[in-house]
């Protein structure tokens, strides 16, 4: 079955999930988010599938979201009344987080096999995979920073308990780029390969290895160790979403957009440099 942005395939007891937009990237369209979880469920319904790789066409396993969905809400504040604005941005990031949550959910396990870029929300989309193998020249980056955003999918969550929790801090507040070698030496990346046909490779033969085993056992093994977490990560979503709705900075956005086409560094305003006198500023003996 061809879904918007991604084809799935089926194999005996094992399905192939392709990101298939290269010429851009395999970057995340609207219909993505939307299509994606109800392609896991219906596989999950299957009862046969056991286990499952997410892969990407051509140079990059994934950009992240696509630049015109997050243009959609640049002009919001403005041109919509605020509050509905707010609340439609809300039901979106709702809606996104289905996309994860629904791999998590899966009985099967969900290997991502990863080369060339990995960034924004592909990153969060591989934080929700059981299993990740890189490609040597892979890396990975919480690309929102440079788009003057918080991350809102939950990669904030899920990837502080999969590597060191500074190290969690150093790539949310630089969105420096983290090499697979490096993901590897924290254990985010399972294994490594030469290159991208290597880690599919490998992904197949991880996939045939964990098909042969009890499938009720994996169910019960995944669903344990991801029990571990959930309320954890769940009450962090929520949180996410609350302060993204309420602080949501279309004008951080755009210059941040307006910066990256023409290869420049971005400039913003101070955190309390607003229109409204009222707000006090604390006092402060620190000499500038």
């Amino acid at each position: 079955m061809s879904e918007p942005g991604f084809t799935v395939y089926r194999e005996g007891p094992i399905a192939e999930i392709v990101l298939c937009r290269p010429q851009a990237a395999n970057s995340l369209t609207e219909d993505f988010w939307t299509r994606f979880p109800e392609a896991i469920r219906e596989l999950d319904q299957a009862g046969t599938v056991r286990a499952a790789i997410i892969r990407g066409e051509g140079a990059n396993f994934s950009s992240g979201i696509d630049v015109e969905l997050l243009e959609r809400f640049l002009g919001g504040d403005d041109d919509v009344e605020p509050g509905r604005f707010r609340a439609s941005l809300r039901l979106m990031l709702l809606r996104m987080h289905e996309v994860m949550s629904a791999m998590e959910q899966a009985r099967f396990p969900i290997i991502a096999a990863i080369h060339g870029a990995c960034i924004g929300g592909a990153l969060d989309l591989v934080c929700a995979c059981d299993l990740r193998l890189a490609a040597t020249g892979a890396y990975f980056s919480i690309q929102e920073i440079q788009m003057g955003m918080v991350a809102d999918l939950g990669v904030l969550q899920r990837l502080s308990a999969l590597i060191p929790p500074g190290i969690v801090r150093e790539l949310a507040m630089t969105g420096r780029r983290m090499p697979a070698e490096e993901a590897h030496r924290f254990g985010f990346a399972n294994a490594m390969a030469t290159d991208a046909d290597g880690t599919v490779a490998a992904a197949r033969a991880l996939a045939d290895d964990i098909a042969s085993k009890s499938p009720l056992a994996i169910w019960g093994t995944k669903e344990i160790l991801n029990d571990f977490d959930r309320r954890r990560i769940e009450d962090g979503l929520r949180y996410t979403a609350a302060w993204n709705t309420g602080m949501f900075m279309p004008e951080d956005v755009q210059r941040s957009v307006a910066a990256a086409r023409k290869r420049a560094k971005a400039s913003y305003r101070d955190l309390l440099d607003v229109d409204y006198p009222a707000i006090p500023r604390q006092r402060t003996t620190v000499k500038e």
